[in-house]
């Protein structure tokens, strides 16, 4: 019987503390499945858990294409008269006029970073603006990218042919943060606002004002602004209009939908390296199901043989066997249980984008409340719903002062968890200790051992149920949420079950965060 081949399509875009990946399955030129996923990240390498998520798509489907784009881009669009005299450089192909450089340092860093999966396809921002100028008409345009804190430009003529192309830095919101010259995040986040307003509008006017200098026989008419993350305000939007005295436009762009786009076309092959070679494995399934049809019954017929021969003396074996292990299974995996509740809490900061200002939040076993100052009217129901419909199944938004437009006092309650999809929860793999019964005095010692200093720990039960359980309130405080992962991996280390349990509630004060959350020290009679 023929088959179709399906292809996956797998788009990894790292942002600033975010790496996202889409799914786009196709058969027959059709998407039959889409998926995506967010990651927090804090350091320059793919963890392990995203890695082996990649690679188990791959090892699911032979064709499995993984695209993204340049970690640092420093990209240079050069004639293509000239583009083969680069020596230091990677070059590939963008459009009938230009090759596109990249320093093969700089490719290599991207590599590197895969190198645990592998990558197909690395492109540059310029090819995402390249496709969009290829689907639209521009004419005498002023063209800008934002992403990742930096500015990508192009200006194209009345032909439509590029004529200047320039990258710059913008200020993030980490740095403005250093400055302290605010008394609170949402300070923080109006000053932050206003730079960026103000850092855009002079790289637009030094850009025209270099760009005049050179090219006297064009004149710029009007200016479109790509984003991923809306950061202007309709007003500000209107007063760039004002200020340049040109037409200025303001839309988003799905880097996700481009970098599709960009691949599939593999005939373009615009892209820094190429795609790995894809073979599919053969099928063996007949022959293995006959043979393994064969094992089966010759397999059955001398395991019963010897069943019947071994009966008398597997019986007293298997009574002490079994004990052990039901023993053993009364002692919860508290590593189990913690990676299912980290796994649920870090999901619910992944969809937490710079526009909510998280003041608290309250996670308990069906539900999550969040409270916090929502930047926009819009917040909601644009950046943070869409992301809430995957956790949990339905979502509630409360305004505490409908009159303001801007910087909203906000309550979200959310009911109904959705089980989380494609993730392999880590499991204990050691013996506990169960050689001693440990006295209430000696368990509570031993948690403030592991507790971070100042942290308080209060005994509220104890049941003996078959186990005993011992269920205490925990309340920390830390300076950021990684704080509270690093107390989860140390109690992890334990050879004591040791797990945390809901409700676990996060309260942002003067001091830093507050985190107050039920643990549960486990021990069998």
């Amino acid at each position: 019987m023929f088959t179709t081949k399906e292809s996956l399509y797998i788009n990894v875009i790292k942002y600033d503390s975010q790496l996202k990946l889409d799914y786009k399955k196709i058969k027959n030129e059709q998407i039959i499945h889409t998926d995506n996923s967010v990651f927090l990240i804090n350091d320059d390498i793919l963890s392990t858990d995203i890695a082996q998520k990649l690679n188990t798509s791959q090892e699911e489907n032979d064709f499995t294409y993984i695209s993204t784009l340049l970690l640092s881009d420093t990209t240079k669009l050069v004639p293509r008269a000239l583009s083969a005299k680069l020596k230091d450089c990677e070059i590939g192909k963008f459009n009938n006029e230009y090759d596109i450089a990249v320093l093969k340092t700089t490719l290599f860093e991207t590599k590197n970073y895969f190198a645990k999966t592998g990558i197909d396809y690395i492109y540059s921002a310029f090819h995402i603006m390249n496709l969009r100028l290829q689907k639209n008409v521009c004419r005498n345009e002023l063209l800008l990218f934002l992403f990742n804190n930096k500015v990508f430009v192009l200006i194209v003529n009345q032909a439509g042919l590029i004529v200047f192309h320039q990258t710059e830095d913008l200020a993030t919101f980490e740095s403005v943060k250093k400055t302290h010259f605010y008394e609170d995040d949402v300070d923080g986040q109006k000053l932050f606002d206003e730079i960026y307003y103000l850092e855009l509008n002079e790289i637009i006017h030094n850009i025209l004002d270099s760009f005049y200098e050179k090219k006297n026989d064009v004149f710029v008419e009007k200016i479109t602004i790509l984003y991923v993350l809306k950061q202007l305000s309709p007003e500000q939007v209107e007063q760039l209009n004002d200020d340049l005295m040109l037409q200025v436009e303001y839309h988003p762009i799905n880097i996700d939908e481009e970098l599709f786009e960009l691949s599939k076309d593999k005939h373009l092959k615009k892209s820094f390296t190429k795609p790995r070679k894809k073979v599919k494995k053969r099928n063996y399934n007949y022959i293995s199901a006959f043979i393994l049809l064969g094992l089966l019954i010759f397999g059955a017929y001398s395991f019963f043989n010897l069943i019947m021969k071994e009966r008398a003396s597997a019986r007293v074996e298997t009574k002490v066997a079994t004990t052990k292990v039901e023993q053993l299974l009364k002692i919860p995996d508290h590593i189990n249980l913690n990676d299912k509740i980290e796994q649920r809490i870090r999901d619910v900061f992944n969809i937490i984008d710079y526009d909510i200002i998280l003041k608290e939040l309250k996670i308990e076993q069906d539900s999550m409340e969040l409270k916090g100052v929502f930047l926009a009217e819009d917040t909601y129901f644009k950046s943070l719903k869409p992301k809430l419909d995957i956790l949990y199944k339905t979502s509630e938004y409360i305004s505490l002062d409908s009159q303001k437009k801007v910087n909203i006092e906000s309550t979200v309650i959310s009911k109904g968890v959705i089980p989380l999809s494609d993730i392999v929860y880590k499991t204990n793999s050691k013996e506990y200790i169960t050689d001693e019964l440990i006295s209430t005095e000696r368990v509570s010692e031993q948690l403030k051992i592991l507790l971070p200093e100042n942290s308080i720990l209060k005994l509220v039960s104890s049941t003996n149920e078959g186990i005993n359980r011992y269920n205490y309130i925990v309340n920390i405080l830390v300076k950021e949420p990684a704080q509270f992962f690093e107390l989860i991996e140390v109690i992890n280390h334990e050879l004591y079950s040791i797990n945390i349990s809901y409700p676990i509630n996060m309260l942002r004060t003067e001091l830093g965060i507050e985190i107050e959350f039920n643990l549960v020290f486990n021990q069998p009679k």
